[in-house]
């Protein structure tokens, strides 16, 4: 094995670490025992259980964001681009079995790692989600508070859904979103399309 692929091997056992047995009972030593590596080599590349929980959310975050980026851009039109990347996202966090499980048992060491404004999941999460507004809606990006609102508020939209899913399907949740934010936004007078 490579050393450029020694992290990789520790974020995967660390990620299927903390789905057995969730964030509070992970344990430097079994995440080694699992990647078959020693505990010296786990600390050089991660020097402590926060920094390797960080790494191992932001890994994961950047997974999601590919995922809803690569939906995104199949689309042309403003709302139906925001349409499938809230699919995208609200689909792959319905199954993620590691926010399944925080969610359930942990609730207090996720909600750190996801809602304060500095963390790497919303700070992650909303550049993309700016990134993908102001392609599909080149107009916004001229009044970058308004993008920055805009990004803020469906930051904070799919980072909720993400701790309590909502009973309907994720089409269903994803297509009422989008049209309630896109209309929203035209309504408060921010450029996403055209109105009618």
């Amino acid at each position: 094995m490579t050393e450029a692929a020694v992290p990789q091997r520790l974020l995967d056992a660390a990620l299927e670490a903390a789905t057995i047995h969730g964030i509070a009972k992970l344990s430097m030593g079994d995440v080694a025992r699992r990647a078959e590596l020693s505990r010296q080599t786990l600390y050089r590349h991660f020097p402590s259980k926060d920094a390797l929980v960080a790494a191992v959310v932001t890994a994961e975050t950047t997974q999601l964001i590919e995922q809803v980026v690569a939906a995104a851009v199949q689309e042309t039109e403003p709302q139906a681009s925001l349409e499938a990347g809230l699919l995208a996202a609200l689909t792959v966090l319905r199954d993620h079995p590691l926010l399944d499980r925080l969610v359930r048992t942990e609730p207090e060491a996720l909600l750190p790692l996801l809602t304060t404004d500095t963390s790497p999941v919303m700070v992650q999460v909303r550049g993309v989600v700016e990134a993908i507004l102001a392609e599909g809606s080149p107009d916004l990006t001229t009044d970058a508070v308004a993008l920055r609102r805009f990004a803020d508020v469906v930051t904070r939209l799919l980072i909720s859904y993400a701790v309590s899913a909502p009973d309907d399907p994720p089409e269903v949740v994803a297509h009422y979103l989008s049209t309630f934010l896109v209309h929203g936004a035209v309504a408060s007078g921010t450029p996403l399309e055209a109105t009618p």
